[in-house]
């Protein structure tokens, strides 16, 4: 994973080769892999991809740092030209099999998003890209991507690029005293990131496990021993020995000891972390009684030689797998990362290594445009995959065509069920674009729905926003996805229409459960968005959510439908009592067949296998648990089923030519936008006839 000197006695610098690095690297691979392929022993296997970066910062800015006693000064590009021998062959050749992979092996809709993700692999940025995705809340779909753990190489080539430069800088201002200097800087880096990565780790912990800022202290910490090394050989040999025991026993501990909840990188990554740069202190000069003997074993060595192949290889691999073996389990991912062998053996000797050690590539310049021709290689593999043709065979549907719940006010198409509906010629939007149909909020006022972990209260205005009559949406993304048509309505019959919506976060008295715990965010956003209601006196209140089930209080650990309907009566209730009129507006039934844009891509011969029994879809959403509440408070109930399913039976994936379904259990904003009619009509009922009459 990290760059590394070769086996089999070849040495390409100048130094001495540590055994019981490459020692180090098979135990950082061995948890990797073990992590990866599911064996329940290793849930805390991710901490091998800590060890691969304190070792790249040691390795790396020990050679600079030897650089600079020599010669005074870094040659970036001498340095850049080793890394593109080193490191982009193995990755090109991993990106083309990836591309082929998600080509012949997933889903074609998710063709785009990980072409995406190869382009940004290719540029070694694929850590932002996956942080910025990781709270996307509308990119739950996007599967395991084939390139997904490029995302630790990339905060290392980051690394790469950007030390050699400050060195460089600190060369040229401090000059005598420059591996002070760095020595400062790495621990003014490393005391920052830190900091940073245990706020980040707790306030956003999906995009802090990303993201270079919370990782860098890491390779601050193997690059800080690299120059303190000198001062290591003072350290008794008795001591050294221990350190080195300690260090080992500690990666192992965490590797067995966390898992999926450990907070992460936050506080708990020092155990690995602090145990790699033990195991480096105690064999900066060879010790006896310490850990170097054992990690220099052969075996050891041979793994750890081969860690940065097996490292790009395993997990395509895997992806590939897990895609084509019908019940995919843990036997299967132990043989196949097994078989990973093969391919990165074989990748280590026909490839990397005669690149590497060749004589074609020797000169800087050639190694550079080496490198420029790999990436590029990339970037056109991922380009490709996102410039794809879509289902061959279905037809974009024209606005016109497109009649979507329209098409249901037709008398002529009474006797017709969408459900039954076999072939599939044309379809609007296009399976590969279902996730993209969605209400324009999101990308061009994304702050108006607030994200999961944010409790603050935003009020965003549509419709009218001057006129005197006030309708306020409140709840998660399923009341959200409304929103388009909602808001014409307002417009065309001039109300001002106030969304205060929050990531799955129904707007509840009850606490939602997260993972066992009660959603402290959610409940926090849920009083004040309350409270924001009460001081706005809306004309109407309309809500809606995608949960059935809540915690009844706090300290409850067991989620039901129960504490949901108790929860919705209780915050209604508050609202009524005011004299705000409040309606509910039924969750559609949650489809069976997740993601359904995948399912229509794959039988448009066969479009009745996408369909899903209606009460199964209705069991799953948040419709029995609204529909009881609204029962007891006293509150209007809008319900569209009719119009998602509408033959009372089952639910079909497309109805007048219109994609229902996009990301999740959401409805396109196509099929929305095409039953405003029945909207309206259901909306007009509920109340006074004012709002939604026609």
């Amino acid at each position: 994973m990290s760059d590394q000197p070769a086996t089999q006695g070849r040495v390409e610098e100048t130094h001495q080769q540590r055994l019981d690095v490459e020692g180090m690297r098979a135990i950082a691979i061995g948890t990797v892999l073990a992590f990866h392929a599911g064996l329940p022993w290793f849930a805390g296997g991710f901490v091998g991809v800590d060890v691969f970066f304190v070792l790249s910062g040691f390795l790396i800015t020990g050679l600079l740092a030897r650089e600079l006693t020599r010669s005074g000064r870094v040659r970036l590009g001498r340095f850049w030209a080793r890394r593109a021998r080193r490191l982009l062959p193995a990755s090109a050749l991993v990106l083309l099999f990836s591309t082929a992979v998600t080509w012949f092996a997933l889903p074609l809709t998710q063709r785009g998003a990980f072409g995406g993700d190869i382009v940004s692999a290719a540029l070694y940025v694929v850590n932002w890209r996956l942080a910025d995705r990781s709270v996307d809340y509308l990119a739950e779909d996007v599967g395991a991507s084939p390139v997904q753990h490029f995302w630790s190489l990339a905060v290392e080539e980051q690394f790469y690029l950007v030390w050699p430069v400050l060195l460089l800088l600190m060369a040229l201002l401090v000059r005598k005293r420059v591996l002070r200097g760095a020595f400062l800087v790495l621990a003014l880096v490393a005391l920052v990131s830190f900091a940073w990565a245990v706020h980040l780790s707790r306030t956003d912990p999906a995009p802090a496990f990303f993201v270079s800022t919370t990782r860098a202290w890491e390779l601050a910490v193997g690059g800080l021993l690299a120059l303190a090394a000198p001062k290591v050989h003072r350290v008794p040999a008795v001591a050294r020995a221990a350190l080195g025991w300690a260090g080992l026993l500690s990666v192992g501990y965490a590797a067995l000891a966390f898992d999926g909840s450990t907070t992460w990188p936050g506080v708990a990554t020092l155990v690995p972390v602090l145990g790699t740069a033990a195991m480096l202190a105690s064999g900066v000069v060879p010790t006896r009684g310490g850990p170097g003997a054992l990690l220099s074993l052969k075996p050891l060595v041979w793994l750890g030689g081969l860690s940065y192949s097996l490292y790009l290889w395993h997990w395509p691999v895997l992806v590939a797998g897990e895609a084509l073996i019908d019940g995919f389990s843990i036997r299967h991912g132990v043989v196949l990362t097994l078989l990973s062998v093969v391919p990165a053996w074989l990748s280590l000797r026909y490839v990397e290594n005669p690149i590497r050690f060749g004589a074609r590539f020797r000169p800087d310049v050639r190694s550079l445009q080496l490198g420029a021709v790999l990436t590029s290689v990339g970037v056109a593999l991922g380009l490709v995959l996102v410039l794809a043709p879509g289902v061959s065979g279905l037809e974009r549907a024209t606005p016109q065509q497109a009649q979507g719940a329209r098409a249901l006010l037709d008398p002529s198409a009474e006797a017709s069920d969408p459900a039954d509906q076999r072939r599939l010629d044309r379809v609007r939007p296009l399976p590969q674009d279902a996730s993209d149909d969605r209400p324009a909020f999101y990308d061009e006022k994304p702050e108006c729905q607030v994200a999961a972990d944010d409790d603050d209260v935003e009020v965003c205005a549509w419709g009218d926003t001057d006129a005197d009559r006030t309708v306020v949406i409140v709840g998660d993304s399923k009341i959200g996805q409304w929103q388009p048509v909602l808001a014409d309505i307002a417009s065309d019959e001039g109300w001002r229409l106030l969304q205060i919506t929050k990531s799955a976060c129904t707007f509840t008295d009850s606490y939602l459960s997260t993972g066992g715990e009660a959603d402290r965010s959610c409940r926090t956003w849920g009083q004040e968005a309350l409270r924001t209601i009460e001081g706005l006196d809306p004309d109407l209140v309309l809500t809606s959510g995608g949960r059935n089930t809540a915690l009844a209080d706090v300290a409850s650990k067991r989620a039901s439908q129960d504490a949901m309907v108790d929860g919705l009566t209780s915050i209604w209730g508050r609202l009524t009592d005011r004299g705000i009129p409040v309606a509910v507006l039924l969750d559609n039934p949650r489809p069976s067949t997740i993601p359904v844009y995948e399912c229509v891509a794959e039988n448009v011969d066969d479009l009745r296998s996408c369909s899903f029994d209606l009460d199964e879809g209705r069991s799953g959403s948040g419709a029995p648990a609204q529909q009881e509440a609204a029962a007891r408070a006293g509150v209007g109930v809008v319900d569209l089923t009719d119009v998602v399913c509408p033959d009372g039976q089952r639910c079909p994936a497309v109805i007048g030519d219109v994609l229902v379904y996009r990301q999740g259990t959401h409805l396109t904003v196509t099929f929305v936008r095409s039953a405003r009619e029945q909207l309206e009509r259901a909306l007009s009922a509920v109340g006074d006839g004012s709002f939604g009459r026609r």
